[in-house]
């Protein structure tokens, strides 16, 4: 595996340089992928964002989110390298680099990374993919002790990634690693409240109406020990808005008393996509992996092409149950 110091002198000598994500990307993605392009920029590289999604709305408060238009798809063709954020699989990035000449540089924090990049960094010991980006940026020697606003920028969308994928910083995966970044970027003014109300109180009347028609609508399974949700595409079209990201949801699941694995199936154009959450020591990547997803011991996803709500539902709960036994 390369390290961060190869990384960062092989960005520093890159011309312009395309940065992306994972398909349908989530706070620590966009926060990666936002802190690393604003640094860029602030070293006066030629840095841009290549995304086939529109970054979600509780996510736009990020300086660049707006960037993410879902037109500019693929690298263009003076980009010297791609870095790829937070994608453990080649198919899953939100670019199409199949005609990409340069090198892409693969940074992830998932153990189940194809390491399909020229150059490679996985850490699975970070609790996000922004712990790696963090310490890239000060290898690309940006001052995490400057109190400016561009320093405070790059701040917030790190540290937004902490939280997201730790969820709020109850999640096991939070080390002292995790908490020192977190107090290092508070240190220089990262206001905190303000990120927590972004994410998580800012719905749209529609969203709660869509939450509460999920809720409404949710099942306790094989023995009470998983919760199962299904979000219909015409919950969306009945309410008028994009259905989107759908976290906030789920965990609606999890916080039931007896629970162990809460799942969320969330209709789409071309199939499903499947949401994975658990507690204690069940493994839902291990579940993710059969099925062709993938993600972590404790929060993992599937997209299921071609494949409706009631299979998707029957395909999951026969995994699930195979582990519970």
């Amino acid at each position: 595996m390369n390290n961060l110091q190869d990384i960062s002198r092989i960005i520093l000598d890159s011309k312009k340089i395309g940065i992306t994500y994972h398909v349908s990307p989530d706070g620590d993605a966009v926060g990666s992928a936002l802190a690393l392009l604003n640094a860029l920029k602030k070293l006066k590289k030629d840095a841009y964002l290549i995304s086939k999604d529109i970054i979600s709305e509780n996510l736009q408060f990020l300086k660049g989110a707006k960037e993410a238009t879902g037109n500019l798809t693929s690298a263009t063709e003076d980009t010297s390298i791609v870095v790829v954020l937070d994608c453990g699989n080649y198919e899953r990035i939100s670019a199409d680099l199949d005609t990409f000449k340069g090198s892409i540089i693969n940074i992830d924090h998932h153990v189940s990374n194809d390491n399909y990049g020229e150059l490679n960094y996985i850490d699975t010991d970070a609790a996000a993919t922004a712990e790696i980006v963090f310490e890239l940026l000060e290898e690309l020697g940006l001052n995490f002790n400057e109190e400016t606003d561009s320093i405070k920028n790059i701040g917030t969308c790190l540290y937004t990634s902490l939280v997201t994928d730790t969820g709020a910083f109850r999640h096991s995966n939070v080390t002292f690693r995790t908490h020192t970044i977190a107090a290092r970027l508070k240190k220089i003014g990262v206001n905190n409240t303000y990120i927590h109300q972004n994410l998580f109180d800012n719905k749209s009347f529609e969203k709660i109406r869509l939450i509460g028609k999920a809720l409404n609508g949710m099942e306790l399974l094989l023995d009470r020990k998983v919760s199962l949700i299904k979000i219909p595409i015409s919950y969306g079209n009945e309410l008028g808005i994009e259905i989107g990201d759908t976290s906030d949801i789920i965990s609606f699941g999890l916080q039931i008393k007896g629970v162990e694995v809460a799942v969320l199936i969330k209709e789409v154009e071309n199939g499903t996509k499947v949401s994975l959450r658990s507690k204690d020591k069940f493994d839902v990547r291990n579940i993710a992996e059969r099925l062709g997803g993938g993600g972590h011991v404790k929060a993992a996803g599937i997209t299921l092409k071609g494949i409706k709500l009631e299979e998707a539902k029957d395909k999951i709960l026969e995994e699930i149950e195979k582990e519970l036994l």
